[in-house]
């Protein structure tokens, strides 16, 4: 809620977001950033891609597939690290 009792807007949330980065000392992480770390992680760990598109109110589910190709490109980088 904004001080005038207003819900906040994209750009509000951008400088809460950034409020807090700065305040917690993480440097050059954006917003858009932040939403793709969470949609990554989401689709990591098995969460439906419909809720996904859902939350980042994508119109395209092939938008959000991004994020599967992403995730299974960290998950090979994992195993190829951590490998017997």
């Amino acid at each position: 809620m904004s001080k005038f009792k207003q819900g906040l807007g994209e750009r509000g949330i951008q400088r809460l977001a950034e409020k807090h980065l700065q305040a917690a000392g993480i440097k050059d992480a954006l917003v858009h950033t932040l939403r793709h770390t969470f949609a990554t992680h989401h689709v990591q760990k098995g969460t439906d891609l419909r809720v996904v598109q859902e939350a980042l109110s994508h119109a395209s589910l092939a938008t959000t597939g991004i994020y599967v190709h992403l995730a299974r490109e960290q998950m090979d980088r994992q195993l190829q690290t951590n490998a017997l």
